[in-house]
């Protein structure tokens, strides 16, 4: 705990950029089979995938970052290459 504090940088204050993926976005996404999934973009601290909270260092959450509403992204995941598309940011 001491070393997250010790090494923690508050992000500035400042208009949030709503168009991109960034940390502390909601993001909805539909996979290739129509399926969608909401997903909230939290530091790995906060991480909580059961809740759908991921980290912007997983492998969706880093898929994702910077990204806009109408992009498609490709996940390296367990199983093969996921592909989303990303519908909603909030």
């Amino acid at each position: 705990m001491e070393n997250i504090l010790a090494n923690a940088v508050v992000a500035p204050k400042g208009r949030k950029q709503k168009d991109l993926v960034g940390i502390g976005s909601s993001v909805t996404v539909e996979n290739a089979r129509g399926a969608k999934q909401n997903y909230r973009v939290v530091g790995s601290a906060e991480a909580a995938p059961l809740e759908g909270k991921i980290s912007n260092e997983s492998p969706v959450g880093h898929a994702l970052f910077g990204h806009k509403v109408g992009d498609e992204v490709e996940v390296n995941a367990p199983s093969g290459v996921v592909k989303l598309t990303i519908t909603r940011i909030r």
